[in-house]
């Protein structure tokens, strides 16, 4: 497991990111919220402190889909910021490219 070595001041600048501030505002189940924060956590990138767009929509989206979310609730995250579902297909998740 990976040690969290991102200075404090730095995450907490993530809530100025469009896509975290949707996700953190948003209502939806918990276990997607805590998927979605993991994921941000996993996947910030060191030099812009920043999360991929692409991958965090790719993901919750893929996750929503896992755990059985409805169509309509699935369709709401994928409006929830502007972004595509992945690229052409896929994500990374931590290094990990993935299908979306």
């Amino acid at each position: 497991m990976k040690q969290n070595l991102y200075p404090i001041n730095n995450l907490q600048s993530l809530d100025e990111q469009p896509c975290v501030r949707a996700i953190r505002r948003a209502e939806i189940p918990f276990r997607l919220r805590v998927e979605a924060e993991a994921f941000i956590q996993r996947n910030l990138l060191p030099d812009c402190w920043r999360v991929p767009p692409n991958d965090l929509k790719a993901h919750i989206v893929k996750t929503a889909k896992k755990i059985g979310l409805r169509r309509r609730i699935i369709n709401r995250l994928k409006r929830l910021f502007k972004s595509k579902v992945g690229y052409k297909g896929f994500y990374l998740d931590d290094g990990e490219l993935k299908r979306a």
